[in-house]
C-alpha cells in the first residue's frame, strides 16, 4: 500500500512541515506520494526530491527579499485576506492592490532550491493545485502532468496568493494559487493511488475535518498558533519547525500529550489518579446538573472546562487518560511551563506545585469559603483579571485542600474559573 504526504498551504507557516518531515524520517516512516498546495507544494516538491538537509537550509537561511523585492503597501493579515473571499463590500483588489507585492525575486528563489530533474526521476510521485485565473477552473496536476521544463512554472502559480502576489502567466493564461480550489488536496493524493496518508494542516482549526477520524489517516495540525503567513523571523521560523516536529512525534505515540510531549513509560503509578480525577469531573458535571438554575443562554459556561479538557479530542470519544493528560497540560501552561521540553509526569507535576507555593501565598482562598450571591461569577474574574491564572490556581488548590465547596459554590468556580478548576481538580488527584 502507498503512504502519501498531504500538505497545506500556508505561506511560512510552512515551516511546521519541515518539522513533521524530519520527524519522519527520525521514525523511519516511508512516502511514495506527495501533494501540495502554495507553500505546500514548494515542500512537496523538495520532499519529492527526497533532500530534507537543502529543505532544510532553505528555511532556515530564508529571507523577506528572497520572495519580494519591496516593502508590502499595508500590514497583511492572512485572516483579514480570508474575509475578504468571502464578505461583500469592498473588493480584494481595493483592499490590498492587484499584484501589490513586488515577487520577482520569487522565481529565482524557486529554480535555485528546486531541482525539475530530480523530481521528475524520483520515485516519489508528486502532485500540485492551481487555479486558471479568468475562469476559476482548478488544475490537479501529477508530475506526469505537468509538461517538462514548466515545473518551477507550476509550482510558482500554486504559490501565487493573488491579488496580494501577481498572477503567473504560463503560455497564454495566468494562474494563482491553488487554495483557491483546495488549500490541502488530500482527494488529489488519494487518486494518485495513496491508502494511507499523512495530513499536515497548517491551520489549527483543520480545514477538512471529514478526514480526521478516519484510519487510514494522520492527521497532524498545530498545538500553537504559528503566527502569521509572512512572518520571516528565524526566531519564528526555528519555533514552527520544532513545534513541527513535536507534533508529529505526538501523533504518532512516541510521546503522549496534546500541547506537551510527555514521556510514555513516566505514566506508571498514575493509575488511582487517573481515576480520582475522572470521578472529580464526573461530580463536577453532577454539581452543574444538580438543582441547576442556570438561564439556557449561560448553560455553555458552566461546561467550559469540560470543553477545554476536550479540546484537542476532535469529535472522538476520550478515555480517562485523556482527561488526565489534558489536565496536566492546563495546569502547566498556567504555570508557563515550557512547550519545547521533553517532559516526565512527575518532573511536570513537581514543578507545577513549585509554582503554587504554600496556603500563605494565597490569602484569597477565604473568597471560595462565601456564600454564592449574584456577584460570585463577578468577583471572581474580577480577582482572575487582577492577580492573574496562576494565583487563582493556587487559591483554588488550597481551598479545596481545606474544604471542597458545596454543589452551588462548585458549580459557579467551574463557570467562573474553568481553566483553574481543571488544574485544581488534576492536582487534587496526585
Amino acid at each position: 500500500m502507498k503512504r502519501g504526504v498531504v500538505l497545506s498551504g500556508g505561506g511560512t507557516k510552512g515551516a511546521y512541515e519541515v518539522g513533521v518531515w524530519r520527524a519522519l524520517r527520525e521514525l523511519n516512516i516511508d512516502y511514495q506520494v506527495v501533494t501540495g498546495t502554495s507553500i505546500g507544494s514548494i515542500n512537496g516538491a523538495m520532499m519529492a526530491m527526497q533532500d530534507f538537509e537543502r529543505c532544510e537550509k532553505m528555511w532556515l537561511g530564508m529571507e523577506m527579499t528572497d520572495l519580494m523585492s519591496q516593502p508590502q503597501k499595508k500590514k497583511f493579515s492572512f485572516e483579514e485576506f480570508l474575509k475578504k473571499l468571502i464578505s461583500p463590500g469592498e473588493s480584494m483588489r481595493e483592499q490590498f492592490g492587484a499584484g501589490s507585492v513586488d515577487n520577482s525575486p520569487f522565481p529565482d528563489f524557486i529554480r535555485a532550491n528546486i531541482d525539475e530533474d530530480m523530481i521528475r526521476n524520483s520515485p516519489v510521485d508528486y502532485g500540485l493545485v492551481t487555479v486558471r485565473s479568468h475562469d476559476r477552473k482548478p488544475f490537479l496536476l501529477t508530475k506526469k502532468d505537468i509538461p517538462q521544463g514548466l515545473m518551477h512554472d507550476y509550482i510558482i502559480a500554486s504559490s501565487s496568493v493573488y491579488p496580494v502576489f501577481p498572477m503567473h502567466k504560463i503560455g497564454d493564461e495566468n494562474y494563482i494559487d491553488g487554495m483557491y480550489h483546495d488549500n490541502l488536496p488530500i482527494d488529489l493524493c488519494i487518486s494518485m493511488g495513496a491508502g494511507e496518508l499523512v495530513v499536515v494542516d497548517l491551520h489549527q482549526e483543520p480545514q477538512h475535518p471529514a478526514y480526521e477520524s478516519r484510519p487510514y489517516v494522520t492527521y497532524i495540525t498545530p498545538s500553537e498558533d504559528l503566527g502569521g503567513i509572512l512572518a520571516f523571523d528565524p526566531k519564528v521560523i526555528r519555533k514552527n519547525i520544532e513545534m513541527g516536529y513535536r507534533d508529529a512525534l505526538r501523533s504518532f505515540g512516541r510521546f503522549k500529550g496534546y500541547t506537551y510531549c510527555i514521556l510514555p513509560e513516566s505514566f506508571q503509578g498514575f493509575d488511582a489518579a487517573v481515576e480520582r480525577f475522572n470521578v472529580a469531573c464526573a461530580q463536577g458535571q453532577g454539581d452543574i446538573n444538580l438543582y441547576t438554575r442556570a438561564k439556557k443562554k449561560r448553560v455553555r459556561e458552566y461546561y467550559q472546562m469540560y470543553r477545554l479538557l476536550e479540546k484537542y479530542s476532535r469529535g472522538r470519544a476520550v478515555e480517562k487518560e485523556d482527561y488526565f493528560i489534558r489536565g496536566a497540560e492546563i495546569a502547566a501552561d498556567i504555570v508557563g511551563l515550557s512547550h519545547e521540553k521533553i517532559w516526565d509526569m512527575k518532573d511536570l507535576i513537581e514543578q507545577v506545585k513549585k509554582h503554587i507555593g504554600s496556603p500563605d501565598a494565597s490569602p484569597d482562598r477565604r473568597f471560595f469559603e462565601r456564600e454564592v450571591t449574584k456577584s460570585f461569577h463577578k468577583d471572581a474574574k474580577r480577582l482572575e483579571k487582577e492577580k492573574g491564572k496562576e494565583y487563582m490556581m493556587g487559591c483554588l488548590y488550597h481551598a479545596f485542600c481545606e474544604k471542597m465547596p458545596n454543589y452551588d459554590t462548585m458549580r459557579e468556580i467551574l463557570r467562573a474559573l474553568p481553566g483553574e478548576s481543571a488544574a485544581t481538580l488534576f492536582l487534587r488527584s496526585i
